[in-house]
């Protein structure tokens, strides 16, 4: 979907999330950032907090206790839980 980024966080259990958002606010270790659609690319460590995915001006969060993130250039984000 043009201008919306393909979030999906995995547990190593499950898929715990799955779906096209307009912007995700994370914990990472040096502060929180906010992913947009055609973000640079990025990897980096999540920190303990919540990720906060918006879409259609509703926020859903979702508590982490720390893990990874990536960003690729096509506007996907993945998050993997610890």
């Amino acid at each position: 979907m043009a201008d919306t980024i393909e979030l999906k966080i995995v547990s190593l259990k499950e898929v715990v999330y799955d779906d096209y958002v307009d912007s995700v606010t994370l914990p990472t270790k040096v502060g929180e950032i906010t992913v947009l659609p055609h973000h640079a690319p990025l990897i980096s460590h999540l920190a303990k907090g919540t990720i906060r995915a918006k879409s259609a001006g509703q926020q859903k969060p979702f508590e982490i206790d720390g893990g990874f993130m990536e960003v690729t250039s096509d506007s996907r984000l993945t998050v993997l839980l610890q």
